[in-house]
């Protein structure tokens, strides 16, 4: 009976990505972003621990060689501070202002 083979395994394949990053550049400090549609994002989730499974972002280290995957459109573009509105008084808040601010002179 012939077992049924799909091809290697994504762990495995990723240890060969690793393998030929290391032997491309056998120097560097390596990292590897992949950001993955739902469904393939999800076939590599599984493959790792409970935890990760609920996250949008998950990394790995194969060998000195970090491989983070993201969710595609997880990331949003960074949130300006609006800018602050100044209000301007009115000729009686101002002049209420004066005496509330103010000193006294003697």
């Amino acid at each position: 009976m012939a077992e049924n083979q799909e091809g290697p395994s994504i762990i495995e394949s990723l240890a060969m990505v690793t393998d030929a990053m290391q032997t491309l550049f056998p120097d560097g400090k390596l990292i590897c972003v992949y950001e993955l549609n739902e469904e393939d994002f999800k076939k590599v989730q599984t493959n790792f621990r409970k935890i990760d499974q609920q996250n949008n972002r998950f990394s790995i280290n194969i060998s000195g060689l970090e491989h983070v995957f993201i969710l595609e459109n997880s990331i949003q573009e960074p949130i300006t501070e609006p800018k602050p509105v100044e209000i301007k008084k009115t000729k009686i808040q101002k002049l209420f202002s004066f005496f509330k601010g103010g000193s006294r002179s003697v």
